[in-house]
């Protein structure tokens, strides 16, 4: 457990990488920019078209020079270190001690949800009043994607229409941490009448591995998976990841998909601080942790009312809460031979925002951001620092 640990820490860390972003300016051609290039002594080792984005390998030592040189060339429109770090170092799951089947009230206001939907819903499923939208809205036919380390694609609660591999295109997008695989059950897990059921059941899923099996990843993956969604059609993307430094490229990569009609989901953090990136950026919906009543583990909250998590990062940045502790969701089979296993974070609070966005897509809102903070409680007891506009309730997206 001490050596995990270790490993664990040492690849939080960012770790300098030599290799340089570089995003050329409108207009700015692929020969052009490979000119460009070769006349500073670089060659391409991947490129992202959709943003102008190409990835190169500085000389060594010259890492700083390179980007000086670059950022003030006239064709070139932004610069920035190919950032490797975990991305799951704030957001890392949380095994609680218990699991909590069922806990706050089913129902907050208007309809109740048909009892046949409520048996496998967990909690924050419940909390969000999903099953009040079900005789209405699944999320049928709404593409939703994970950008995180992968989904199983085997796994029997889950079907995964598609997905990509942004870390190696060469390579299969499944799950070989647990995180992504989790995220995915919380937004879409199947209403089968086993283990647990997802906010929106019937959304399709789609896998955009940008993370690997230790939560670690470039930055230039995640801008490609990010664009990724945008040329795929995705509607809503949930990113559980994060890193508490701004980068402008990260921002930027959001900036184009969101223009292409994507909603990113992003969870605010688990450091107890001010809200990570890219959830703090204006692109994204930044979701905090709920706790449910009744915990009493003071490092998941601090008493037994329904309240932020101790962990959850806050901030003026919070546009939502959602049920964040102790959340049953789908695993990997050899994590778990149940397939199910209870986390907690703010990683488990964003997909059941995502979730709720498809059911809102779904039943025809054209504006889905806008039809959540709409259909969102305040909740008692806590500053706007800490729920943004409150907790969705589902039944109002009917």
């Amino acid at each position: 457990m001490l050596k995990l640990l270790l490993v664990m820490a040492l690849s939080a860390l960012a770790a300098p990488t030599d290799r340089v972003i570089v995003v050329f300016k409108d207009g700015v051609g692929a020969l052009e920019q490979k000119t460009l290039l070769k006349a500073q002594g670089l060659e391409i080792v991947d490129e992202i078209p959709a943003l102008r984005a190409v990835l190169v390998q500085a000389q060594p030592g010259q890492l700083h020079a390179t980007l000086d040189a670059l950022a003030k060339h006239p064709k070139v429109l932004m610069t920035g270190e190919d950032v490797h770090r975990n991305w799951l170092e704030n957001f890392e799951i949380m095994s609680p001690a218990a699991v909590i089947k069922q806990a706050g009230p089913l129902q907050l206001t208007g309809r109740a949800p048909a009892p046949r939907f409520t048996d496998e819903a967990p909690w924050g499923v419940k909390r969000v009043n999903a099953p009040a939208a079900w005789d209405r809205t699944q999320g049928a036919g709404v593409k939703v994607a994970v950008i995180d380390t992968g989904i199983d694609k085997d796994h029997p609660d889950l079907k995964v229409a598609g997905g990509h591999n942004a870390l190696d295109k060469n390579q299969p997008w499944d799950d070989d941490h647990s995180h992504g695989t989790h995220v995915a059950g919380s937004i879409a897990a199947a209403l089968n009448s086993a283990h647990v059921v997802g906010v929106a059941p019937k959304a399709e899923l789609y896998a955009v591995k940008v993370l690997s099996k230790d939560g670690s990843g470039n930055l230039f993956a995640i801008m490609g998976g990010i664009m990724w969604t945008a040329q795929n059609g995705i509607q809503v993307a949930n990113m559980s990841l994060g890193a508490p430094q701004e980068m402008a490229l990260l921002k930027y990569a959001l900036q184009m998909a969101a223009a292409q009609g994507v909603l990113f989901v992003a969870a605010a953090g688990n450091d107890g601080k001010a809200v990570n990136w890219p959830a703090a950026y204006d692109e994204t919906i930044a979701v905090s942790a709920l706790c449910p009543p009744g915990v009493t583990n003071t490092k998941l909250c601090t008493d037994t009312t329904e309240r932020i998590s101790a962990f959850s990062s806050r901030g003026p940045e919070v546009d939502l809460i959602a049920p964040g502790v102790n959340i049953p969701s789908t695993v990997p089979l050899e994590v778990d031979a149940s397939g199910v296993k209870a986390y907690s974070g703010t990683s488990m609070a964003a997909p059941h925002v995502a979730g709720l966005a498809a059911l809102a897509i779904a039943a025809g809102k054209k504006d889905a951001r806008a039809a959540l903070m709409a259909a969102a409680e305040k909740l008692p007891n806590m500053t706007a620092s800490e729920q943004g506009a409150g907790l969705v309730n589902a039944a109002k997206l009917r």
